[in-house]
């Protein structure tokens, strides 16, 4: 009797275990790892698979759960696209001209020359960097949009840049004739066409040349006398 009842609790033992062992395969529960052992294949992938994630059965090849990659991918893809977004809208933002500034001070031309002006910005990464330039008197100075002024005439005018957004700044441009640029010293003569008289704006220079002939003549008496004097003499 005994020996029965220990032969049929050995077959009991045996047939819980075999029963214990294919629930475990497929009973949907899993170890630590995410898989649990499949001793007759039924997966087809072999006596061990994961159903991490609640996902089908699946390996782990190199032991990297493939859809946690996909789902590590797409949240990298997700991140991306967040920061590209957020580049964009850093990228779309205006900055603004503070100030615009020309670089030369003021410029004194003669008639025909030209001359280049420049510009500085700031801040120096503004958005809208277009500029304007505009002369008040173009008969005195015409400019271009590069900023290249000719002088045509005389006189002065004020040259003028501006942002789009209406900063500006302004230089004044003289213009004058080379012969009006003599040296001080240099006598100033007016000629009347019609008496063919010359005068002289120099008083200093008619004092000085009055005083010279003065002397010359003072000499030129002394010397005539001391001559005749000497003949006198002479005769004696």
């Amino acid at each position: 009797m005994k020996v029965y009842l220990k032969r049929l609790f050995i077959c009991v033992s045996v047939i819980a275990l075999i029963i214990s062992n294919a629930t475990y395969a497929h009973s949907g529960r899993t170890d630590s790892s995410g898989g649990h052992r499949d001793n007759k294949n039924k997966s087809g992938l072999g006596s061990y698979h994961y159903h991490c994630g609640g996902h089908e059965a699946h390996l782990h090849p190199n032991g990297i759960c493939p859809y946690s990659s996909s789902s590590n991918k797409k949240n990298n893809d997700s991140s991306s696209d967040s920061s590209n977004s957020k580049n964009k809208i850093q990228n779309s933002t205006t900055i603004s001209v503070d100030r615009i500034a020309i670089n030369e001070s003021q410029k004194d031309l003669y008639v025909g020359e030209t001359s280049k002006l420049t510009k500085s910005i700031f801040p120096t990464n503004a958005t809208d960097q277009k500029v304007s330039w505009k002369s008040s008197d173009e008969n005195v100075v015409t400019i271009s949009e590069s900023g290249t002024i000719i002088a045509k005439g005389i006189g002065s005018a004020t040259i003028t840049v501006s942002t789009s957004n209406g900063k500006n700044d302004s230089i004044v441009i003289k213009v004058k004739r080379k012969e009006e640029e003599k040296n001080n010293r240099v006598i100033n003569t007016l000629v009347d066409v019609n008496n063919n008289k010359i005068s002289t704006n120099s008083n200093s220079k008619n004092s000085d040349s009055v005083t010279g002939i003065i002397i010359l003549g003072a000499i030129g008496g002394i010397s005539y006398w001391s001559y005749r004097k000497y003949k006198n003499d002479k005769k004696k």
